[in-house]
């Protein structure tokens, strides 16, 4: 690919990243708008139409503190843990100037 190729695409990665920004932030404030009409009609969840939606508290969830387990019981540590595999990351951004 040359030079004026890539930076085609990169012009074309920017803009499909900021219009799912975009997208994203409507969809963010929809979203509000709905938690509030449930909290107006004092419901957990509503039907309208072909369109159910729901703003149900969640179970809390339980997370094994490996920090302190490691501290605690390093030996049982060491023994039960392994390395995951390798893997990479895509980044994108302006350069600063």
């Amino acid at each position: 690919m040359t030079n004026k190729e890539l930076i085609e695409k990169c012009k074309k990665y920017q803009k499909l990243n900021d219009e799912i920004a975009k997208k994203e932030l409507e969809k963010k404030q929809i979203q509000a708008e709905l938690k509030k009409e449930l909290e107006r009609k004092k419901v957990d969840e509503m039907d309208i139409d072909i369109y159910h939606f729901s703003n149900k508290a969640q179970k809390g969830k339980t997370l094994f503190d490996t920090k302190a387990f490691a501290e605690k019981h390093p030996k049982l540590f060491k023994q039960f843990t392994k390395e995951g595999a390798a893997s990479t990351r895509f980044l994108f951004g302006l350069i600063k100037s």
